[in-house]
């Protein structure tokens, strides 16, 4: 992603049914593709202890802290049921992509 700057990392456990937590995922994509900044959203699904994760690829770093401060990231945790104990969030930001690279 050659304007991707920063990524936020967003992994948590659920009380709420997959099938429920779609739903929901699905309701919520358009707010997502209106976030300023917000280049793609990965919605993900740990197969051993069943976390969720949501990655997020931003334009800058102050379009990804943009976000975190708003309304839409504060409602993350009773959108999606998250439980709070589990709530893990990481900042990157991007220093090499692979497919971007240029050869010598």
């Amino acid at each position: 992603m050659k304007n991707a700057e920063a990524v936020l990392a967003v992994k948590f456990k659920t009380s709420f049914e997959a099938k429920e937590l779609m739903k929901i995922c699905n309701e919520n994509l358009q707010s997502f593709r209106d976030v300023p900044g917000l280049i793609e959203k990965y919605y993900l699904a740990e197969e051993v202890t069943g976390a969720i994760s949501g990655i997020y690829l931003f334009t800058t770093k102050a379009a990804r802290e943009a976000f975190w401060t708003s309304e839409l990231a504060k409602d993350i945790v009773p959108r999606y049921g998250v439980i709070v104990d589990t709530l893990r969030v990481e900042r990157y930001d991007i220093a090499i992509v692979l497919n971007d690279a240029v050869l010598a």
